[in-house]
């Protein structure tokens, strides 16, 4: 424990962690990123907090690297490996205490940005689960397996220029297989799968908080670093050339185990939290344990809407709220039996009445738009709030942040008063034919147009 210290002191380990978190709070608060922003605010809950950390290790993994090559090439340069190699202690225990405390330091920095994000999430009345665990846990692995890395190049390299040029390859390498994991990368095309891209030590940014990792990401995550952390300290302890090349088996045996048990696709990386999306009901209307506060408001406009939609051909018989993430530049997934209501992306909808839920809920006769959530369209909103203010014979307006504002509203009092000048029977049937239209998606069509012919820009 006495040399662990007095490694602790003499080396950039603590320089390091501190350097770490500060980086890492400076992203978080200084900038307006997605992080503090719909569908997933990293202080919503804690797991939500612990992907948002570990997503920022595509910037600031290679800054551990670095730190690590400039102790390794700096005993070497400064001939302390030479005059410690004097003493009897063992090559190996030597390289092992200050492999654990650049190792511990830098873990420590990584920690103390989850727990400040940890109480964010419990000022801001979030989320508390111990779904955070695995995705923690790996994340400081990555964190260990980057600093012996360092570590193990700047022992065997001890250029000036080691440190630098290991951060930069490592801060390229790590942006690329970070890339790979969106599907509609150009690097993502190359490598044909994401499985290449969960090898960085970057995950893709969350898109919903009631997400997690896949067991599959985890599990293989853990087994890849903890292979590179082995074959890293294997080098830093070695002497010899044969025992170098002895310990890359570890390495090379985690790669092969981790790209079997990885997922083939995006979309299987994240999944939900068993926890946060929980399904908790009163009768047909459920909700995520989450948001279970709002499960009273939502089961009284969800029973009114149910009653509503049941004289249409295949009516809903459901109320769910949607758990699963849903991209903004991604269409929102439908089914002819459920109403869908999505608190992640549209937040506001957790503190409006009951009477703005059930419109809400009626808007498409119970359906999703088919337009990705980033898009706005005044037609399609025009034909949104006609069609639920049919329902209850008056024109209102959808909840606030889910139209478009004030620029949307003379589409929507045009297509309403072309609308109401229909006999009864043909605007039930174009209310059926707009479910229909948003149950499907057809490539070339138009929600307003089906609605109200001709009314389409």
């Amino acid at each position: 424990m006495r040399a662990l210290r007095i490694e602790a002191r003499r080396s950039v380990a603590p320089w390091a962690g501190l350097l770490f978190a500060l980086l890492a709070l400076g992203f978080l608060f200084l900038m307006s990123g997605p992080w503090w922003k719909a569908p997933a605010d990293w202080t919503t809950q804690l797991t939500t907090t612990a992907l948002w950390v570990r997503f920022l290790l595509v910037f600031l993994w290679p800054v551990v690297v670095g730190a690590g090559a400039i102790q390794g090439m700096r005993d070497t340069r400064s001939g302390m490996h030479e005059l410690l190699a004097t003493t009897p202690r063992p090559h190996w225990h030597r390289g092992a205490v200050l492999a654990a405390a650049l190792g511990a330091l830098t873990v420590l920095g990584f920690l103390l940005v989850f727990v400040v994000g940890a109480i964010e999430v419990l000022a801001n009345g979030g989320f508390v689960s111990a779904g955070f665990v695995p995705v923690v846990a790996v994340g400081a692995l990555v964190v260990i397996a980057g600093a012996w890395l360092g570590l193990a190049v700047g022992r065997l390299l001890p250029h000036p220029l080691t440190a630098p040029a290991l951060a930069v390859v490592s801060l390229v390498l790590t942006v690329l297989l970070w890339s790979a994991l969106d599907p509609e990368t150009f690097t993502s095309s190359v490598l044909g799968s994401v499985r290449a891209g969960l090898l960085g030590p970057a995950i893709q940014q969350p898109h919903g908080s009631l997400v997690t990792t896949a067991t599959s990401v985890d599990a293989g995550q853990a087994v890849w670093f903890a292979g590179l952390a082995v074959t890293c300290f294997f080098l830093l302890a070695a002497k010899t050339v044969r025992a170098r090349l002895l310990g890359l088996l570890p390495a090379a045996v985690a790669v092969a185990i981790a790209l079997a048990v990885f997922p083939a696709t995006a979309e299987e990386t994240m999944v939900p939290d068993s926890s946060a999306a929980a399904q908790v009901c009163d009768g047909p209307v459920c909700v995520s344990k989450m948001h279970e506060a709002v499960l009273p408001t939502l089961a009284t406009a969800g029973r009114e809407a149910l009653e509503q939609l049941g004289n249409l051909p295949g009516a809903p018989t459901r109320v769910a709220e949607l758990t699963d993430a849903v991209a903004n530049n991604q269409v929102p997934p439908r089914d002819p039996a459920v109403v869908y209501v999505d608190f992640q992306s549209t937040p506001a909808l957790l503190y409006v009445s009951a009477d703005q839920l059930r419109t809400f809920l009626l808007a498409g006769a119970g359906t999703p738009s088919c337009l990705p959530r980033s898009w706005g369209d005044a037609g399609d909103i025009a034909a949104r709030t006609v069609s639920a203010s049919w329902f209850g014979g008056e024109l209102k307006p959808l909840p606030a942040g889910t139209g478009m504002g004030p620029q949307a509203n003379g589409p929507v009092e045009q297509a309403w008063a072309a609308f109401r000048t229909l006999p009864r029977a043909e605007q039930e049937s174009r209310i059926v034919a707009l479910r229909q239209f948003y149950l499907t998606c057809p490539e070339n069509g138009n929600a307003l147009d089906v609605l109200v012919p001709g009314m389409a820009p």
